[in-house]
């Protein structure tokens, strides 16, 4: 961020609105930033987008609601001023009749395999969860995946042409499998225009690259760089970090 760099975490989890639940998914880097004392001109090049594509936050220091002291946190933004008009004239409606069919089938494959797992709603997604410290094998989930795919496409196919098809997401994340309103191509994209960021200066790095997982998609947008765990990601940053520019009054 030193560098002129926006950095941005582009997740699957979907928190509508709700700046605490992201802020405790990333303590630790929220208290190195407050650690070291960034100002506030750092703090705003740093992003979270939640659900795919659905929900932004701005970094930046603000006053603890509860003890009063002023800390290191998320603010978010509305999605009128970042979403374009395509994202914005999504339906609510159609967007839970969406999601009642993945949750349909989910429920059927969960059936079938006889898979110790729960279901999970949400306002914009909706998936499957291991219970009782089950492991689902990874074939398993990606034939939730798979088939989730194939009936959503074929429920779009067969609605009425006024209605919009909604982009959708279906993804094994490891050891669950969910379903997202928009995804993380639609994420980068909105990220890109809103921050005046070309693809060819853009770099999304995942770990979730193969055709059932959620990186997938923003290969079409930007430079991609696949992962395995944080240690690659963390000899990635090594290796970047001597090729970028630092402003020699480093009073940010």
């Amino acid at each position: 961020m030193r560098a002129d760099l926006r950095v941005a975490i582009v997740t699957a989890a979907g928190y509508p609105g709700d700046a605490a639940k992201y802020e405790e998914r990333i303590t630790g880097l929220l208290r190195a930033f407050q650690k070291y004392n960034l100002t506030e001109k750092l703090l705003e090049r740093f992003y979270v987008l939640g659900g795919e594509c659905n929900y932004l936050f701005r970094c930046g220091w603000k006053k603890n609601e509860t003890t009063g002291e002023t800390v290191v946190g998320l603010t978010y933004i509305q999605p009128e001023s970042y979403q374009p008009a395509s994202m914005l004239a999504w339906k609510m409606e159609e967007i839970q009749e969406l999601l009642n069919v993945a949750e349909e089938n989910l429920r059927r494959s969960v059936s079938a395999m006889n898979l110790k797992a729960a279901v999970l709603r949400k306002s914009r997604a909706v998936g499957i969860v291991p219970v009782d410290g089950a492991k689902i094998a990874r074939e398993q989930l990606d034939e939730c995946v798979l088939s989730t795919q194939q009936r959503l496409l074929e429920y779009q196919q067969m609605s009425a042409p006024s209605k919009v098809a909604i982009p959708f997401c279906v993804f094994n994340g490891g050891n669950d499998v969910f379903v997202d309103i928009g995804n993380k191509l639609i994420g980068v994209q909105v990220l890109q225009s809103y921050l005046g960021a070309a693809p060819e200066v853009t770099l999304h790095v995942g770990d979730q690259f193969l055709s059932t997982g959620n990186d997938f998609a923003t290969r079409s947008s930007c430079c991609t760089l696949w992962i395995v765990n944080p240690e690659e990601t963390e000899s990635v940053l090594k290796e970047l970090t001597p090729l970028l520019t630092f402003p020699v009054d480093d009073k940010l």
